[in-house]
């Protein structure tokens, strides 16, 4: 993986010099199309097969997410639904208002043998 040097001030004390620190520089994005295409390539599945389980996938990450549900994938990991809120003095004064919707996030936890692999495969190079 590629990476570029980005010069970073400290934050809580401009007086102190800033440091170089390492960026991630990536090739590109491969979308659903391509994603489709290589699983098509590598299975017996057509395209039009494969992009309907994509969808369907989509459709039950939605439907199961918005319930409260974590959903984890063996060998990809967890994702899940994350937010923040204001604080209430007491608990009957925490409400659904409370939440800020702005906030509401999906949130990816890789799986640990995912992490491993990764960390164990991949080689950095400057760009």
């Amino acid at each position: 993986m590629k990476y570029k040097c980005l010069y970073r001030e400290n934050p809580q004390d401009k007086k102190i010099p800033g440091k170089y620190y390492p960026y991630p520089v990536y090739e590109n994005t491969i979308d659903t199309n391509d994603f489709v295409a290589e699983i098509s390539h590598a299975t017996s599945l057509t395209q039009t097969d494969v992009r309907a389980a994509i969808m369907e996938i989509i459709e039950i990450f939605h439907r199961y997410l918005v319930r409260g549900h974590k959903l984890k994938l063996d060998g990809i990991g967890t994702f899940k639904v994350s937010f923040k809120g204001e604080g209430a003095s007491t608990s009957e004064d925490l409400t659904a208002m409370n939440i800020d919707r702005s906030t509401v996030r999906v949130t990816f936890v890789a799986d640990t043998t995912m992490k491993k692999e990764i960390r164990t495969e991949i080689s950095f190079s400057k760009v």
